[in-house]
């Protein structure tokens, strides 16, 4: 790979087609989990909704799936996420004759891996384009160890961002042609435009990224006119890149998943033209150049100002908000994991600066001046083609800052930093030996190659050994169980009418429990259903969760160790609430213990997870997943059945105290007490009941209830048997003392 180190005869393509086959075999390694005798297990959450959208797609195709009637029961979700890679995913299944869920799934499973090694092929022709193979080669390389971008074009790895980051590294490439070979100009420009308006249609936040060529056009316009050399085709050739991106998005222009991108595109073509127009008055008038920034800043404010008086600007000023408010706000801190800022406080500084990445992201800044280097060298129109790579490379670390998911896109581009910071070195220091009539040592050439890609590997390496799917084993035994032992509903395959009843869960597992269960749920992983959910977790009284059950139809509930003790802070965010009123944080050398106090003991997910729906009436356990958690002594996993439960009416002819209390084993042979308080009402002791005492399922009861009645000193006891009927249809029971 080594041009100085290779005095034999070299092939390009050969040596490209061994780095391709080595970051298949990457791939296959890292989601070799996913690979199972029982078929596909994706390694994630958003993946399983991607998945459904293209059995949809399979079997309905071209039509797409909008609207999901098993999402946010009983109303219903339209589906925001535009349809390309959930379409291309398809169209593959139908070609290869794939329409059993099972060949699709395996199907599906591979689009991901093809689509990261056609960005590795893009990346090697930019960086071919600008540098030389060497460069290309190494950053292909690269490409494939990129240790977030890897995550999602693993095996099995099936989601739209990966085809999103191709759609954007394509644009760029179509770019740097259009620049570096004028000849072929509008060609390139107009591939680039497609490249653009499919990013459109693989991703709703496709402005995050249109935003960097107007930022290049900032920069490279200011650049021209300083230097005196005003022939404005920077600007020409992003206006017919975008031109005909929005001509292209143009039919869908007034959907909910188009909508955005549709205005970004022509608020970026409108600002375009602005400044080309700006800039030849400048360049004609013999105007400073300083003019031409201070223009384009006064303007933006001027237009800024000018949305809030005129009710948004054709909704302008709405966009620009909530994208910033989207990639730099923070709002997002403490609820969605992946939406967090990259560095938010001292700990997470501390974490990256400290970390294969903070090493990564300063050999990066290094490799940027390297290209600030080439470009003072280089004639004009590489100049434009290096800043453009140069704006990319900054931004995409800019967005990370903001929002630590966008390490997939911006891992690449330090990969591609890195590479040229390892030639740049290498050929400085080749010089500088040849200058004192020495060559430079292939010991030290390989020293510099490996201590310069070494974070990289190391990261990639750890994320590939790392990457069991998060379902696997008890999330996944759970769900299987759900489907088989729960009555199914209707209209799963087309979703168009409203089925029979939902699942409430925290948000996390919302897709897996649509997917492999088969069943409707309240909350998903697109965040909606769950200011209901955070509601009927954190509830302190049964009545107000029993409401929110109610209202959603829902007929089971999930209690795990995730949500517990690892999503509660989440969940308090979500409600703003104060995590320290339900945990004691306590600290043992270098251990954090997590102690629930008296209020989490009171919440809906307290008593379920911690005390098996002790002292709730409608809520009983029906199966919990086999892995004990030691520091608990609770499954990892849990499902309640929410039904009308038996009223036991104690009739006791005075006042005083009862209850009720039930001994029970588990589908894990593991015994426990059910326990429940009655209370007063009218002329008798109530307590309601969720389980029958009869043996048919899982989760038993070993013995009658036994019933209590307390008077003081006085306790009488009573043996009840309650029915499965008397359970499912609230009945009242009455017991005399």
């Amino acid at each position: 790979m080594l041009e100085f180190m290779d005095e034999g005869k070299r092939s390009e393509p050969v040596e490209l087609i061994a780095v391709l086959v080595f970051g298949f075999l990457l791939k296959l390694f890292a989601g070799r989990n996913s690979l199972t005798e029982h078929g596909i297990v994706f390694p994630g959450y958003d993946e399983y909704y991607h998945m459904r959208r293209i059995l949809y797609g399979t079997s309905n195709f071209p039509d797409t799936l909008w609207f999901d009637t098993y999402l946010n029961y009983p109303h219903g979700f339209s589906i925001t996420w535009p349809p390309l890679f959930d379409q291309i995913s398809a169209a593959l299944c139908i070609a290869l004759g794939q329409h059993t869920k099972e060949g699709v799934e395996m199907t599906a499973a591979f689009v991901p891996v093809i689509i990261g090694l056609l960005a590795m092929v893009v990346v090697y022709y930019i960086m071919r384009e600008l540098f030389d193979h060497r460069i290309a080669l190494l950053a292909s390389f690269m490409t494939a160890l990129a240790p977030y971008y890897l995550l999602y074009t693993m095996v099995a790895a099936t989601d739209h961002h990966s085809l999103e980051v191709l759609f954007q590294l394509l644009s760029l490439l179509f770019m740097v042609l259009a620049f570096s070979r004028p000849d072929k100009r509008w060609l390139y420009a107009s591939a680039a435009g497609v490249a653009l308006a499919a990013l459109a249609y693989t991703w709703q936040g496709a402005d995050v990224y249109f935003g960097a060529y107007l930022l290049f056009a900032a920069f490279g316009m200011s650049l021209e006119l300083r230097q005196d050399k005003p022939n404005l085709n920077i600007a020409s050739t992003l206006l017919v890149a975008f031109f005909l991106a929005l001509i292209l998005v143009l039919p869908f222009r007034n959907t909910p998943w188009m909508s955005p991108s549709f205005l970004g595109l022509a608020a970026i073509f409108v600002a375009l033209a602005i400044m080309l127009a700006l800039a030849h008055i400048i360049a004609k008038r013999s105007i400073s150049w300083k003019a031409f920034p201070l223009a384009i800043l006064a303007i933006f404010i001027i237009s800024l100002l000018l949305s809030k008086i005129l009710g948004g600007f054709f909704g302008l000023e709405g966009l620009i908000r909530t994208g910033m408010g989207y990639i730099w706000g923070g709002e997002m801190i403490g609820k969605i994991g992946e939406a967090e800022p990259l560095i938010y406080d001292l700990d997470t500084l501390s974490q990256v600066v400290f970390s294969w990445l903070g090493l990564n992201i300063l050999f990066s800044l290094a490799g940027a001046a390297a290209i600030v280097v080439y470009m003072r060298k280089e004639e004009r129109r590489m100049q434009q083609s290096l800043l453009l790579l140069l704006i990319w490379a900054v931004f995409s670390i800019l967005l990370t800052l903001g929002q630590g998911r966008f390490l997939y896109i911006s891992t690449i581009f330090m990969g591609m930093l890195i590479s040229i910071l390892i030639f740049y070195a290498l050929d400085r220091l080749k010089k500088f030996q040849e200058e004192r009539g020495a060559k430079l040592h292939r010991a030290l050439a390989a020293a510099i190659i490996l201590l310069l890609v070494l974070p990289t590997a190391i990261d990639a390496f750890n994320f590939a050994s790392n990457s069991p799917p998060a379902i696997a084993g008890d999330w996944q035994d759970s769900l299987f169980w759900l489907k088989e032992n729960s009555d199914p509903t209707s209209h799963f395959a087309d979703p168009k009418e409203i089925p029979e009843y939902s699942v409430m869960s925290w948000w996390d597992y919302g897709n897996w429990i649509l997917y492999l269960s088969e069943r409707p749920v309240v909350a998903n992983n697109f965040q909606t259903g769950v200011e209901d959910a955070v509601k009927f977790y954190l509830a302190e009284d049964e009545k107000e969760a029993t409401e929110i059950m109610d209202a959603r139809g829902a007929r089971y509930a999930f209690a795990d160790f995730g949500i517990a003790y690892g999503k509660l802070p989440a969940l308090t965010e979500w409600a703003d609430e104060d995590i320290s009123s339900y945990m004691a944080l306590e600290e043992y050398g270098a251990q954090l213990s997590a102690k629930p106090k008296e209020r989490f003991f009171n919440t809906t997910l307290g008593k379920l997870y911690l005390a098996d729906g002790t002292g709730m009436g409608r809520f009983r356990l029906i199966h919990e997943s086999s892995t004990i958690m030691g520091n608990v002594g609770k499954s990892r996993v849990m499902i309640f059945q929410y039904v009308p439960g038996a009223l036991l009416k104690i009739h006791t002819g005075r006042d005083g105290n009862g209850m009720a209390l039930l001994n029970m084993t588990s589908n894990m042979d593991r015994r426990f007490v059910y326990l429940n308080q009655a209370t007063w009402n009218g002329d008798a002791l109530e307590v309601r009941v969720p389980y029958s005492t009869e043996r048919e399922h899982e989760v038993h009861a070993t013995d009658p209830y036994m019933v209590f009645s307390v008077h003081g000193d006085d306790v009488k006891a009573q043996m009840v048997e309650v029915s499965e009927e008397d359970v499912l249809q609230g009945r009242t029971i009455d017991i005399n003392f």
